[in-house]
């Protein structure tokens, strides 16, 4: 640990400037969301307290704090390092916001007198049951069949050291992500916990990919979420000319070798506005209605639906909400909406 929260209510004692090495260590014991690592590059400070394991990664933008996903600290610390971030916010007039963050610590910080609204919903697979029984296995076996007709070769790389990318390979992956980012209807890279960065934190990941007459047209990056026993498949890529069968039976193909490894739970990742719910029966906000109800304009720029559908293919087990959660009252609203709009399309 590199920090502790120091006594002073002054912002600089309190937040220290981030650390990738010490944010990874963290992210490696105690890490359960699966935007944890795709925000770390964005981090510019941390908070600590004395005696607690782990600590929070901030992000600051503008007069807004964020800290994407839970802390990476045991679940007991959570109570204080969010009251802790809370507090340095008061002290120093700025606002703070947790984002995304599962449906248990929304809960706790709504009971330290914060406001959190739903943003969407993130599915679980349970490895030990998989494939999924049904049409969910139906249609697997079919996209596996269709793709070894293609002639696709499904393949995972060999796990890499630190510096041991080899030119050629990240050329490779490099140009599949110039051509899948030029596929998107948003006609741009979305940043913050939408980054695509699959090179990044190489020797922590594993990696499958597709190929075609030799030529890369898929890939599968995935990186470890240590506090779940699981693994989150956080880049699946495919070339713009590649089989339709590609994607579903890559995932396939990655979900397979976690399961044959002893990994107990995957997860491709939250649906942003999404329609599936993690916990049915639950109050519809205002706020809520609010943001689902940008949903059809938004839609030309991001395809929610087709990427709801395409998660819902590999039969999770099920679904976990996940939340925005910010300092309450009208300025820090207008304050987090900019944050957040600024986080994403420009990071930061």
């Amino acid at each position: 640990m590199i920090s502790t929260l120091a006594r002073s209510a002054s912002f600089t004692s309190r937040l220290l400037p981030a650390d990738a090495s010490t944010l990874l260590g963290w992210h490696q014991q105690f890490a359960v969301n699966p935007s944890s690592l795709a925000a770390m590059m964005s981090m510019t400070h941390l908070l600590t307290l004395p005696g607690v394991p782990g600590g929070l990664g901030i992000q600051r933008v503008g007069r807004v704090l964020v800290a994407s996903g839970e802390p990476l600290a045991p679940a007991w610390a959570w109570p204080a390092l969010a009251q802790a971030l809370t507090d340095c916010c008061r002290d120093t007039g700025a606002t703070a916001c947790f984002g995304p963050v599962g449906s248990e610590f929304a809960g706790l910080l709504g009971r330290q007198g914060l406001v959190s609204v739903r943003l969407g919903s993130t599915p679980y697979i349970h490895l030990p049951h998989w494939p999924p029984r049904g049409d969910a296995g139906a249609n697997v076996r079919h996209a596996r069949n269709r793709a070894r007709r293609d002639g696709l070769t499904l393949s995972e790389r060999p796990r890499q050291g630190r510096g041991d990318l080899s030119a050629d390979w990240r050329g490779e992956v490099e140009a599949l992500c110039a051509d899948w980012l030029r596929s998107r209807p948003a006609g741009r890279a979305f940043r913050w916990v939408f980054r695509l960065q699959p090179l990044a934190f190489h020797e922590h990941k594993r990696y499958f990919e597709a190929r075609q007459g030799g030529r890369l047209v898929g890939l599968v990056a995935a990186s470890p979420l240590h506090g779940r026993d699981g693994w989150y498949l956080e880049d699946v890529l495919r070339a713009t000319d590649a089989p339709g069968s590609m994607g579903t039976a890559l995932v396939a193909h990655a979900l397979d070798a976690l399961r044959d490894s002893g990994v107990t739970t995957a997860t491709l990742g939250g649906v942003p506005l999404s329609r599936e719910r993690g916990q049915e029966g639950t109050t519809v906000t205002p706020l809520e209605r609010l943001a689902y109800g940008l949903r059809p304009l938004l839609t030309r720029i991001y395809s929610f639906g087709g990427l709801e559908q395409f998660k819902r293919r590999f039969g999770p087990a099920h679904w976990e909400d996940e939340h925005l959660v910010f300092s309450p009252g009208p300025v820090a609203s207008l304050r987090v909406a900019a944050a957040v709009a600024r986080l994403v399309f420009r990071g930061g």
